[in-house]
């Protein structure tokens, strides 16, 4: 394995993530909600949370994109979302946008609770995407961009579900 990002790389690029939104919103009276994708990206959600300087809510989503670990599939909700965000800033915050397949359903899906806008945060974009974030996210915000490797570590498994807890980026 090589380490792509380490500890202290993806802390200082958490901060800088959590600033941007936290000024974006800085005097809007706008109610806030910060989702979690599930799985992969609850480290990188719990360490921006704690680091955004707003009052906001926060709620989770499972979705299933991937068949095996490397094969994308249809994208399935397993678990929706229990916070109403009719009206409300809505950031979806997930580990990796990668194809952005799942990241564009996951748009759509919400779209049609009418928030007053949809934005992603992502740690890591892929280089090459099959689908511009820009189509369907009304703002776009990742930390590190990364090639074509498959990545572990920092919330993020390899085939058979372990990894998660390493606290840097690795390439396998």
């Amino acid at each position: 394995m090589e380490i792509l990002f380490n500890k202290e790389e993806i802390e200082f690029k958490t901060k800088i993530i959590a600033k941007q939104i936290s000024d974006e919103h800085r005097g809007d009276g706008t109610p806030i909600v910060f989702v979690c994708l599930l799985t992969g990206g609850f480290m990188f959600f719990s360490d921006l949370t704690q680091e955004t300087k707003l009052d906001f809510e926060v709620d989770f989503m499972r979705v299933k994109s991937y068949i095996s670990k490397r094969k994308q599939g249809d994208i399935q909700v397993t678990k929706d979302l229990e916070t109403a965000i009719k009206g409300k800033h809505v950031y979806i915050i997930d580990d990796i946008y990668d194809s952005g397949r799942t990241m564009q359903a996951v748009m759509k899906y919400l779209r049609v609770k009418e928030p007053r806008s949809l934005n992603v945060v992502t740690l890591l974009k892929r280089e090459q995407n099959a689908v511009d974030a820009s189509e369907f996210a009304d703002n776009f915000i990742y930390g590190f961009e990364i090639k074509g490797e498959w990545v572990v570590g920092y919330g993020m498994d390899n085939e058979k579900g372990y990894c998660r807890n390493y606290a840097g980026i690795f390439a396998v």
